[in-house]
C-alpha cells in the first residue's frame, strides 16, 4: 500500500495546483454526474435502506468521486491523487489487517470490532458531550465523572479544552493553549480515576496539533491505548494542521480517529451526492490519514441549515455511508452528531434515540456522543445523554433493518417541525440536571428519560 510519506509528497509537491473554488465546483458536478449515472436515490420513507444493491451501487459512486476529483490540500492548494489500482489494493492490504483494535487498559480495556449490518455484537459507546465551552477546574471534573460512571460507556470523547486557563483566555498555538490542554487531559484522568475506572479509553479532540502533543503521557496523560480525533474540511479537504495530527500519532504510537462531516446542501449538492461525498470522505481516512488497523472512523451528516443531524434526510445519508462501509470495507465505523434540542429535554432523548438506531443497525458504534449544535450556555452535556445512546445502539443494532426504519419514522414524528433553533428547545446546563456534589442525576431529567424509555418500550424495543 502506498505509504503517508509518499501521501505527503503529493501533498506538498508532486499534485497539481488549484484554486479551492474550482476544486469545489468539481465536487458538484461530479457528484450530480454520479448520482445519475449510478442510480442513487433519497427515499424520505426509509431513512433506513434495506436494498444492498443501492447500497453498494452507492459505494462504487463514492469511490468514482474520489478518484476523480481527489482531496484538496488548502495549506499548498494542490490535489493529492490516487489511481485506481492503488486505492484497490489498500482495500485488499485492509483484510489481511485485523478488522479489531484494543481501546483502554487494565480492567477498562476493550475490543472495538468491525461490526456487520444488524449484527448480533452489540456496538460500544465512545461516550461524550461535543462541549465547546466548558467551564475550568472542578465543573469539568464532575460533568465528566458523569459521563464515567456510566458502566455503558466504553470510553471518552472529550475536547476541546476549556477556553480559559486558570481564569486567563488564550489564543491557539499559544503558551496558555498548552497549559488548558493539559490541565483537560488531567482533569479526565482525575474523573475516571474517581468512580475506579483509570484504564478508561479516552479520545482526544484538541484544538491543534501543539495540544495533543503535550497531553501525550502513558501516566497521567494519553496513553498509546488512547486515540486523537483527525477532522476533513469540508468538503473532502485536509490541511498541515490535520496532516501533522496524522504524523504525531504515527510516532507516538495511538491511535486515529478520522472523521467527517458531510453538509447536506453543501458542496456536494443534493441529498444523494451528499452520500456520495461521505463515501469519498472514508476513503480519504484509508489512504490519506492511514487509519486501517491503527483507529476507527467517525461518520455525521448535518443540513446546511439548520446545521443539525435530526433529519430524514440526513438519516439517509449516513445510514447508508454506513451500510456501504460496512459491505464493501473493513473499517471499523461510528458516528454521533448534532442535535437541535439542549439536554434535559424530551425532544433531544428522541432525537438521540434516532441517531443511535440509523449508526447502530448500519453496523456502527456510538462515536463522539451528541450535543445540541448551538450551544447557548456553559456545561450542556450530562452523562445520561450517552448512557441513553448506548441503550438505543444495543437495543436497535441487531434488529432487522425493515424494522429499524419503522422505530426511526415513529421518532422522526416525534419532532417534526422542531429543529430550527427559534422552535427547538434550548436545554439546561449540567448544574441545572445534575447535582454537582453527589453527580447524580436530578429526579425531573430522570422522569423524561423514563417516559421517552417507556414509548420506545412500546414500540418493541428491549431495553
Amino acid at each position: 500500500m502506498i505509504s503517508f510519506w509518499e501521501v505527503i509528497d503529493r501533498a506538498y509537491n508532486k499534485g497539481p495546483l488549484m484554486r479551492q473554488k474550482h476544486f469545489d465546483l468539481s465536487i458538484f458536478r461530479n457528484a450530480s454526474e454520479l448520482k445519475d449515472e449510478f442510480e442513487i436515490q433519497f427515499d424520505p420513507q426509509r431513512p433506513v435502506t434495506s436494498d444492498d444493491d443501492l447500497v453498494d451501487r452507492a459505494f462504487q459512486a463514492g469511490l468514482e468521486l474520489f478518484l476523480r476529483v481527489g482531496i484538496y490540500n488548502i495549506s499548498s492548494e494542490r490535489v493529492i491523487r490516487f489511481e485506481r489500482e492503488e486505492v484497490e489494493e489498500a482495500l485488499d492490504e485492509m483484510l489481511k489487517v485485523p478488522d479489531e483494535v484494543f481501546i483502554g487498559q487494565g480492567t477498562e480495556q476493550r475490543i472495538l470490532k468491525k461490526r456487520r449490518i444488524s449484527d448480533s455484537r452489540p456496538s460500544l459507546t465512545i461516550g461524550g458531550f461535543i462541549e465547546d465551552n466548558p467551564d475550568e477546574g472542578d465543573m469539568f471534573i464532575q460533568m465528566y465523572k458523569s459521563l464515567a460512571q456510566e458502566k455503558l460507556v466504553d470510553g471518552i470523547y472529550f475536547g476541546p479544552a476549556p477556553k480559559t486557563s486558570q481564569g486567563r483566555s488564550y489564543n491557539f498555538n499559544t503558551p496558555l493553549e498548552i497549559r488548558a490542554s493539559r490541565q483537560a487531559i488531567s482533569y479526565l484522568r482525575e474523573a475516571t480515576r474517581s468512580v475506579g475506572r483509570p484504564g478508561l479509553h479516552l479520545l482526544d479532540a484538541s484544538y491543534s496539533p501543539l495540544g495533543t502533543c503535550i497531553a501525550f503521557d502513558e501516566h497521567e496523560g494519553l496513553r498509546r491505548s488512547d486515540a486523537l480525533t483527525i477532522p476533513t474540511i469540508s468538503e473532502l479537504k485536509v490541511s498541515s494542521d490535520l496532516l501533522n495530527r496524522v504524523a504525531i500519532s504515527m510516532e507516538y504510537g495511538c491511535q486515529r480517529n478520522p472523521f467527517w462531516t458531510i453538509i447536506v446542501g453543501g458542496f456536494a449538492g443534493s441529498v444523494e451526492g451528499s452520500v456520495i461525498a461521505s463515501i469519498a470522505s472514508a476513503l480519504n481516512a484509508i489512504m490519506v490519514y492511514q487509519v486501517h488497523g491503527a483507529g476507527y472512523v467517525m461518520s455525521s451528516t448535518i443540513l446546511s441549515n439548520p446545521p443539525v443531524t435530526s433529519d430524514a434526510r440526513t438519516y439517509w445519508v449516513r445510514n447508508l455511508c454506513l451500510q456501504a462501509l460496512a459491505r464493501n470495507t473493513n473499517l471499523i465505523c461510528g458516528g454521533g452528531g448534532s442535535l437541535a434540542a439542549g439536554p434535559g429535554t424530551e425532544q433531544q432523548l428522541w432525537e438521540i434515540a434516532g441517531l443511535a438506531s440509523i449508526i447502530a443497525v448500519a453496523g456502527g458504534h456510538i462515536m463522539h456522543g451528541a450535543r445540541k449544535s448551538k450551544l447557548v450556555k456553559p456545561n450542556q452535556g450530562t452523562g445520561l445523554e450517552s448512557r441513553w445512546m448506548a441503550e438505543v445502539a444495543k437495543a436497535t443494532g441487531h434488529m432487522d433493518r425493515e424494522e429499524v426504519n419503522e422505530v426511526v419514522k415513529y421518532i422522526l414524528g416525534k419532532f417534526e417541525g422542531c429543529i430550527r433553533p427559534d422552535i427547538a428547545p434550548e436545554g439546561f446546563s449540567f448544574e441545572e440536571l445534575y447535582d454537582t456534589k453527589t453527580c447524580e442525576v436530578r429526579p425531573e431529567y430522570l422522569e423524561r428519560y423514563k417516559k421517552v424509555k417507556s414509548d420506545l418500550a412500546s414500540k418493541g424495543l428491549k431495553f
